[in-house]
């Protein structure tokens, strides 16, 4: 749970102080990229299992309603941060600089290992 709040205390971090659109809602944005990064995860258990069918979309070729499914798909996981991780306890958070840039540093290259491997998967599981 510590390397989890940890994670989410970067994601904030970032988000606080970036000028984009996010700057305006940092914990929203934060929960979001948890989720994205917890489902990537599971999008590679289910090519690895080849069970990808389980995937809910309807087939059709209306994004929106795609979406839409995939949004009710991702909800739990969404409500699962949600609970665990509370606002006021992030802003509460404090690191030494030296433990948040190897951080940045970590979670940049798990993050492109993750995608690497899910595209890595996607090409040999066709």
């Amino acid at each position: 749970m510590k390397t989890i709040k940890f994670v989410a205390y970067l994601f904030y971090r970032y988000y606080s102080t970036t000028k984009g659109f996010a700057k305006d809602i940092p914990y929203a944005a934060t929960l979001g990229a948890l989720v994205l990064l917890a489902y990537l995860h599971i999008f590679q258990i289910f090519a690895l299992l080849n069970i990808t069918n389980l995937i809910p979309t309807n087939g059709s070729q209306m994004k929106v309603s795609n979406y839409f499914i995939m949004g009710l798909f991702m909800l739990p996981v969404l409500i699962f941060f949600f609970a665990i991780i509370k606002k006021r306890e992030l802003q509460r958070l404090q690191y030494d600089d030296k433990r948040i840039k190897r951080g940045y540093i970590y979670l940049i290259g798990y993050i492109i290992l993750s995608f690497s491997f899910l595209m890595l998967l996607a090409i040999f599981r066709k």
